[in-house]
């Protein structure tokens, strides 16, 4: 054995010590991580009613937090196509596209002139163009 191949088998050797010494040490090099717990809450649990506070029944605003976060989780189940022209704005707001905003302008439109009756009365809607109506036409029906 030449002098570079005991430099080597010296290092290793000093490394494989300094390893079980760091393993078998009373001391933590490393940081144990955490464990974090999570519980669902069930959809009966949340109604409107379970966020009202009341003195006998008080939820830090922790656990307020998550509540409404859950909740917000919580999506309509639409079965397309829609109807437009008896859909809420919840169930407009499913389709892929619309906002909130657009789906209160869709409703207005609505009851100020009447039921859509095709393509071009839905164009009409500010914020409606050629292109988006295009793609709206796959997921609603005039009815």
């Amino acid at each position: 054995m030449n002098a570079p191949e005991k430099k080597v088998l010296v290092l290793a050797l000093m490394l494989f010590a300094l390893g079980l010494l760091v393993h078998f040490s009373p001391w933590d090099p490393v940081p144990q991580m955490g464990t974090f717990v999570y519980t669902e809450i069930p959809p009966a649990v949340l109604d409107a009613n379970s966020f009202a506070e009341s003195p006998k029944e008080k939820i830090d605003v922790h656990e307020k937090k998550t509540i409404s976060a859950v909740h917000k989780k919580a999506k309509l189940q639409v079965s397309f196509p829609l109807s437009i022209n008896r859909a809420s704005a919840e169930e407009l707001c499913a389709i892929k596209g619309i906002g909130p905003k657009l789906a209160q302008k869709i409703i207005a439109y609505r009851t100020a002139k009447g039921p859509f009756s095709g393509e071009s009365d839905l164009r009409k809607v500010s914020g409606i163009g050629k292109k988006k109506s295009k793609d709206l036409l796959s997921f609603i029906v005039f009815d």
